[in-house]
């Protein structure tokens, strides 16, 4: 038989049991503000993460450079430009026609031939205004076009000329200008009303440019001007004259010269007849409905 606790021995036994129960109860609760291993994880794969973006993102802007790179122009094509001798458009006559116009003081050169030379980009509604200006059926727009004193003349010519693949917006703008100064119907009869002669000259210039062909690669175009030579390179015309080339057909390691025709289209507007201009162009007439000046 068990031998009875004494009553000391029972209360010494309860303190204790207490004093670990209190222990238990005061023992403060898992904090993650401590250095404990699943902070230092977290640590550690934040900085693992850290390092991984710099170096994506340093691949990324490598990369982005190598792609700027390619994406540059191994050559940069010169400026197109138009031939001198467009501003100049009676030079470009056959010489037999025009020393006869020189000679019957028909053509004076500047001082009573206004030259107008569209390009490819001409703006259209800016070329119809300044011829339908010329022609004296826009009184509105003279403030900002300026006249040449070549229009004060009776026997004025208005030379328009484009070369190349300006020739196509030569046409639409002539073209244009002729329906717009055209007069209406209750005014065909009106004193305001003038016919103009129309003549369209057909030419060309020899463009004369140098190619780069290493490696059989074009590597750059330059354009030289001459008395007879454009400079503006046009696709459609083949070209008439090429560079030496050896004798197993491949071009050498050298510049290359080659030569084109491009054409040259003035059209003639003449204030008077010009019987000369009928002979080797043909002869076209078109109303105009000018209007008065103010002072008129």
């Amino acid at each position: 038989m068990a031998k009875p606790k004494r009553m000391s021995e029972m209360f010494a036994a309860s303190s204790a049991t207490d004093a670990s129960t209190t222990m238990a109860m005061t023992t403060p609760p898992y904090s993650s503000e401590g250095p404990t291993l699943p902070i230092i994880d977290a640590l550690d794969d934040a900085r693992k993460l850290s390092e991984a973006t710099k170096a994506s993102k340093k691949r990324k802007a490598h990369e982005g450079c190598v792609d700027t790179t390619a994406k540059k122009p191994s050559h940069t094509t010169p400026p197109r430009t138009i031939h001198p001798s467009l501003y100049e458009p009676w030079t470009r006559l056959p010489p037999d026609l025009h020393k006869l116009l020189e000679t019957k003081t028909r053509l004076r050169g500047a001082q009573n031939v206004i030259p107008v030379v569209f390009s490819k980009n001409q703006n259209v509604k800016s070329g119809i205004t300044r011829l339908k200006t010329y022609l004296g059926a826009d009184r509105g727009s003279a403030s900002s076009i300026e006249i040449p004193d070549a229009s004060k003349h009776e026997d004025l010519v208005i030379a328009v000329s484009a070369q190349g693949e300006g020739t196509a917006k030569l046409v639409s703008i002539v073209d244009m200008v002729q329906r717009l100064v055209a007069p209406s119907g209750k005014d065909k009869d009106d004193k305001t009303v003038e016919t103009w002669w129309m003549y369209t000259q057909l030419s060309s210039v020899e463009a004369k440019r140098t190619v780069k062909t290493g490696n059989g690669h074009t590597e750059g175009i330059e354009e030289r001007t001459g008395p007879n030579r454009g400079t503006e390179e046009e696709e459609a015309f083949e070209p008439t004259n090429l560079g030496e080339q050896n004798t197993q057909g491949t071009v050498p390691d050298k510049d290359a010269v080659q030569m084109r025709r491009v054409p040259v289209l003035t059209v003639w507007m003449t204030r008077k007849k010009i019987p000369e201009f009928r002979k080797a162009f043909g002869e076209q007439t078109f109303p105009v409905q000018k209007i008065p000046q103010e002072h008129d």
